[in-house]
């Protein structure tokens, strides 16, 4: 995600960097890494709070539509982080610490017998995209990204994937892939600017969905 990292200014993924928006300066953003770990020592729960609420409010918007409870969220945040090669992101005001996002995702397989490991057919519904995996390639499922609907056109999203995409080319995989509603202007077009390719690939669960691939 070479130009594109020096075009937000960053050098890690725990550096702040400042965003423009409408030409009027806003809150310091800043992006870091969590684990699991970190929502065990967090007793408040604000952290994995701030987190669902936050993937609530987004999922209920079009084109998702998707009605999940509070619980089912929290629950499904840990599930996701216990998966292989986890990497979950945030993005926080600095003062506030507010999040305002966040970018999760994991490795996926083309077999595994361990329960806490998703293959790809079985995100998809198809054996398609199977091929990713010939010659020992890695693939890094992007599973959710959530950007406040009140913090949006401030390429938080944008900062998201980009360092998602420092951290996994770092950690040996092959590619990045995703899924989006074809009706999902806003990802669609992210995609595009970062360089991922839209594929010929049906979504066998989600018939109105469409995979991009980044090979990294």
């Amino acid at each position: 995600m070479s130009a594109l990292a020096s075009s937000i200014g960053w050098i890690n993924v725990q550096q702040c960097f400042r965003f423009r928006a409408d030409k009027m300066d806003i809150d310091e953003i800043a992006i870091e890494r969590i684990s699991v770990e970190d929502l065990r020592v967090d007793r408040s729960g604000v952290l994995i709070e701030q987190m669902a609420s936050l993937a609530y409010r987004v999922f209920r918007e079009p084109p998702w539509n998707d009605d999940c409870e509070l619980v089912r969220l929290h629950l499904g945040l840990g599930v996701d982080l216990m998966r292989r090669n986890a990497v979950a992101l945030i993005a926080k005001t600095r003062g506030s610490g507010q999040i305002t996002g966040y970018a999760l995702g994991y490795e996926v397989l083309r077999e595994s017998e361990d329960p806490r490991d998703l293959t790809l057919s079985t995100i998809s519904g198809t054996t398609a995209l199977d091929y990713l995996f010939e010659a020992g390639g890695r693939v890094f499922y992007g599973d959710t990204l959530c950007v406040d609907p009140d913090a949006r056109r401030r390429r938080i999203a944008y900062g998201l994937v980009v360092a998602q995409l420092r951290l996994i080319r770092s950690e040996g995989f092959t590619y990045r892939i995703g899924r989006t509603a074809v009706n999902a202007t806003a990802m669609r077009a992210l995609f595009a600017k970062l360089g991922f390719e839209e594929l010929p690939v049906q979504d066998a669960v989600f018939a109105d969905r469409t995979y991009w691939l980044l090979r990294l």
